[in-house]
């Protein structure tokens, strides 16, 4: 039985662990990268924090899309690269958001040409300070996949 949270009369989500994706529709590929304190990168689209990441594009896989958006978004790179699996999405149709966690390997001077406006490492007791919606089921879900491939506490 899934654990839907619903976030209007249109648009239900769940967390699906080790989701296996089988020719399903997906539209994002994002992750919760670490520094070697533990803390979680995010990133500010205007007023908005959240986590990187973004939308494949045409023939991508999931971790080429993963690699290009960290660097478009946060000037990232990433080693240990895990999937924790997919937040299915119900709206008009059904389609998948990936979900990865990884370390990162080297930050680069930040630029922001492309939607972002800024990067930050956190401590995660601050997440909800940044993202207000990381305390729902949802998200919390994913953040507890996270810490539990890295031993978090």
């Amino acid at each position: 039985m899934k654990n839907y949270e619903v976030l209007s009369d249109s648009c239900k989500i769940c967390w699906i662990d080790n989701f296996k994706l089988n020719g399903e529709k997906h539209t994002q590929v994002s992750a919760y990268v670490f520094n070697e304190k533990n803390q979680l990168l995010i990133v500010k689209n205007g007023k908005t924090w959240t986590i990187p990441g973004g939308h494949p594009e045409q023939g991508e896989s999931q971790l080429q899309t993963l690699e290009r958006e960290l660097m478009e978004e946060a000037c990232v790179t990433v080693k240990d690269v895990r999937y924790l699996g997919a937040v299915e999405v119900v709206e008009d149709e059904t389609y998948y958001q990936m979900r990865y966690t990884a370390r990162v390997k080297d930050i680069l001077p930040f630029k922001n040409e492309w939607e972002i406006d800024e990067r930050l490492f956190i401590d995660l007791k601050d997440l909800p300070n940044y993202i207000k919606w990381s305390t729902g089921v949802t998200f919390s879900a994913q953040i507890e996949a996270a810490k539990k491939v890295w031993r978090i506490k």
